[in-house]
């Protein structure tokens, strides 16, 4: 089992989460800081935090003499600065990984930054909203559990390649990374992403559309355009000349759109779903929260886990998106730090 040694903000909770997920002996440092976070405090401390051993204090000794028996150290900080002055490079622990926001070198090495406006650099913000409105940011902590699995991964590979390494994470690099469909539209063929509101643009159709009792999103990529045809009970669009390649339904998507609408309008969610299972089809309802909660499938996976809280009534978060063995005891050796 190996011994995981945590120290940081979200990014780094995501990662000692999924470790902890996985079976390791996770222990994370608390040194008293507090962020914003999009949900309370204890919350996230659940989320986060539940199945792994916890010390307070901001003791640097204590943080290297921990260091120095842990297999992995997740390490996260604002600036590279941070880390240094914390003694990142002392530290005698075989897998080391830094999280800052730009990474440890290069000219923004010490910028600070907010989740909020390295999505903004990164060219996230600039895709999100209608065309006419101002741009908006990804809700919730998407940069940071990203960078947090990111970081999980790596350390990984350190371990089952049996090498001692340092790997230096920017949350920057992160998000660059994920964005291989708008690097790849201007690499191959030189188009700019831009805003469009609910339409994914360079498919069509990919949109939002109302119906009798609420809004259904089809995603049509080409290989679905046949039984799309079949779902609107319009096969006759096969030989549409407007429609006959996803180039000629990007150049006609206003007419395709409203046709689609105009089918779809008097159709309930239910009846929907229930055609569009029926020609394999990717259709999806949108959803209230609440809905979201009782979802049958979610439920089947096990998806939604109870943690005890503070001798109250269990409280229900979301679990992984995978599956896998049973997390160890939490309250096994619950105070023992190696």
């Amino acid at each position: 089992m190996d011994k995981v040694l945590e120290i940081g903000g979200f990014a780094a909770g995501y990662c000692g989460k999924l470790f902890a997920a996985s079976g390791a002996d996770v222990v994370r440092m608390d040194r008293g800081e507090r962020l914003p976070a999009w949900a309370s405090e204890k919350a996230m401390d659940l989320f986060l935090h539940a199945h792994k051993r916890m010390v307070a204090s901001s003791d640097l000794d204590l943080l290297a003499a921990l260091a120095a028996k842990a297999d992995i150290l997740i390490c996260e900080g604002n600036t590279a600065d941070e880390l240094d002055q914390l003694g990142f490079d002392d530290w005698v622990t075989p897998v080391k990984v830094a999280l800052t926001p730009f990474g440890r070198t290069g000219p923004k090495a010490n910028w600070r930054a907010s989740a909020n406006v390295l999505l903004a650099m990164g060219g996230y913000t600039h895709l999100i909203g209608e065309p006419d409105r101002a741009p908006l940011s990804l809700p919730g902590h998407y940069l940071e559990f990203q960078t947090g699995a990111l970081a999980y991964t790596a350390a990984n590979s350190a371990r089952w390649a049996n090498q001692s390494t340092q790997i230096d994470l920017g949350q920057l690099e992160t998000l660059m990374s994920l964005s291989q469909f708008t690097t790849v539209r201007w690499h191959c063929v030189g188009e700019l992403r831009s805003r469009h509101g609910s339409d994914f643009w360079f498919v069509v159709p990919s949109q939002l559309f109302a119906c009798a009792d609420g809004w259904v999103y089809l995603n049509i990529v080409p290989a679905f355009w046949d039984p799309l045809t079949v779902f609107l009970d319009q096969p006759e669009l096969l030989i549409d000349p407007r429609f006959e390649n996803n180039d000629l339904r990007m150049l006609n998507r206003d007419a395709l759109h409203a046709l689609i609408a105009t089918e779809l309008a008097h159709q309930s969610t239910d009846e929907l779903l229930r055609k569009a299972e029926s020609c394999r089809i990717p259709l999806g309802v949108v959803l209230s929260f609440e809905q979201v909660l009782a979802d049958p499938h979610l439920e089947a996976r096990q998806f939604w886990q109870a943690l005890p809280a503070d001798n109250s009534e269990p409280v229900y978060t979301p679990a992984y998106p995978f599956l896998q063995g049973k997390v160890a005891d939490p309250e096994v050796n619950r105070g023992v730090f190696w």
